[in-house]
């Protein structure tokens, strides 16, 4: 079976405007509500990889009226850490301490205002950096998946301190197992092409049997200086090509 995995960096917006403009449902605001709309189109599962804080707001905040529902759809869409706060290359010096206290403040938010079953046990995180410390770190906190960044092989790149053997082969569509944690490659950020370039981007990508794509929160919305008023577009064309292909939706953790 051919497989994709989906998941979105950067999340942080719409937990605050969730909870500074409480709704009767989490589905009443337009960000989740459009993930829900490709869930029950695609079968699409979601991984939202969270950042702790923005400049005014921060996950201890959180409203937990939603968290019924983020427990009742635990099945299709799932929570995790990504960085304490929109800062470059945040963990690429970083202590164990650092990385374990950022990673465990992030996990037990989501834990007491989404539930248990909504925490994902892989992620993504910003920038794809850590030192050996920080990589123990995540691993302690329950992280058994991490995606990154690898390039292609005209622009070559490595994540999480992966060697140049490893990323060749990760980079090619290889999972790589190394001290109780897998990598695999992040092969599209979504948000990095139009709609035509990405569809014509991922075309030939679509022989391999697992895929892994992305996008940012941020893009979704009208007052972000980089908005892409086609985000939605953009997505809903992109998995009509997966599933017009035979992919079918799964969350990373279920592929380890």
């Amino acid at each position: 079976m051919k497989t994709f995995c989906f998941t979105v960096d950067d999340n942080i917006r719409f937990l605050r405007e969730l909870t500074e403009h409480p709704r009767d449902s989490l589905f009443d605001h337009p960000y989740p509500a459009m993930y829900r709309r490709f869930h029950e189109k695609y079968g699409l599962k979601v991984q939202l990889n969270l950042f702790y804080r923005d400049e005014s707001f921060d996950l201890s905040q959180m409203t937990d009226r939603y968290r019924d529902e983020w427990a009742h759809n635990a099945d299709w869409l799932k929570l995790s850490f990504h960085s304490d706060y929109e800062n470059v290359k945040p963990y690429e010096f970083s202590s164990y301490d650092e990385v374990y206290r950022d990673c465990r403040a992030v996990h037990r938010e989501i834990v007491r205002f989404a539930s248990p079953a909504a925490l994902a046990e892989t992620t993504t995180i910003h920038y794809c950096l850590t030192t050996p410390e920080g990589l123990d770190a995540l691993r302690d906190n329950g992280i058994r998946g991490l995606l990154g960044l690898y390039g292609d092989e005209q622009h070559p790149r490595t994540s999480y301190g992966c060697d140049e053997e490893e990323a060749t082969r990760i980079r090619e569509g290889e999972m790589i197992a190394r001290d109780g944690v897998v990598y695999a490659p992040i092969d599209m950020v979504i948000n990095g092409f139009d709609t035509q370039r990405a569809i014509a981007t991922l075309a030939p990508m679509t022989v391999r049997q697992r895929l892994w794509i992305m996008i940012h929160e941020q893009y979704f919305y009208p007052d972000y200086q980089w908005y892409q008023p086609e985000f939605e577009q953009k997505l809903d064309a992109v998995f009509s090509l997966l599933t017009d292909k035979g992919y079918v939706s799964h969350f990373y953790e279920e592929l380890l």
